[in-house]
């Protein structure tokens, strides 16, 4: 991984550079559903920071195959507006068969207009090969309030944060599904309630829920929630646990409605 500063003026040109690359992606996450709020910084320095981490993998021998994950992320914050661009791809294959195609790109504009109140706006497109899912595109905007906020006396680490919001988005779909493709245009309601809790950066748990209903058919809904837990084991090395929920009340191809995973490793914080 690695870090750049480059002056402000650039920043619009590398948007467009990383966007033109990401609209290429083969991209995933279960029907659709992205956790955004994982990818929310908060008292980032003034400025713009860009960041892209890549990793290949070859096997040969009892085990073949060839793995490729790759992402970045663009942050431009200023006094008025704060803007991120995130991006993420990885793909696998074993001899000539494909077992992975995933990845996703979204853009946020985030406008402080009143105390503890963002208005929002983003742009995503996604992929996913293994839900038969050509792309999704989505362009909406939403009111983002944090209802309760609390900061220790003693110590500026320990914190707790309630976040609220909810928006508007317009969804495209296409699908893959014999014997003919699928489409799907329509309006959703875009909806969440978050936390994050840290303890003198030694401990940390986050949590959210999504709800995203459309508004022609109100039993067309998807749920999604995440919750991580991050805790220090020794000096800058973190064990991290993550349990991940998405429902989708209705599926387009057969596929089951929803998604369980849990996972868990190791961070390590450099230097």
């Amino acid at each position: 991984m690695f870090f750049y500063r480059v002056i402000p003026g650039l920043f619009f040109k590398t948007i467009a550079t990383f966007l033109i690359a990401l609209t290429f992606i083969q991209s995933h996450e279960s029907f659709g559903q992205i956790n955004t709020e994982k990818f929310r910084k908060y008292d980032l320095e003034k400025g713009f920071l860009f960041n892209l981490q890549t990793t290949l993998t070859l096997k040969s021998g009892n085990t073949e195959y060839t793995a490729i994950k790759g992402g970045g992320r663009i942050d431009l914050n200023g006094n008025i507006m704060d803007y991120f661009l995130v991006g993420n791809l990885e793909a696998k294959t074993t001899g000539k068969e494909r077992i992975q195609n995933l990845g996703f790109a979204h853009l946020r504009a985030m406008w402080n207009f009143a105390e503890k109140t963002n208005w929002e706006y983003f742009l995503q497109r996604q992929y996913d090969e293994f839900i038969d899912l050509k792309y999704r595109n989505l362009y909406g905007t939403a009111i983002k309030y944090r209802f309760f906020e609390s900061k220790s006396l003693k110590d500026t680490t320990n914190i707790l944060d309630l976040n609220i919001s909810t928006g508007v988005m317009y969804e495209q779909e296409s699908y893959s599904f014999e014997p003919n493709n699928v489409q799907k245009n329509l309006w959703r309601s875009t909806n969440f309630i978050s936390f994050d809790w840290s303890k003198q950066k030694r401990l940390n748990l986050t949590g959210v829920i999504y709800y995203q209903p459309a508004f022609n058919n109100f039993k067309d809904f998807r749920v999604a929630a995440e919750t991580t837990l991050e805790f220090s084991i020794v000096r800058k090395v973190f064990f991290a646990f993550q349990f991940s929920y998405k429902y989708n009340n209705m599926p387009v191809t057969n596929v089951k409605p929803y998604d369980i995973s849990l996972e868990n490793g190791l961070r390590f914080v450099l230097p």
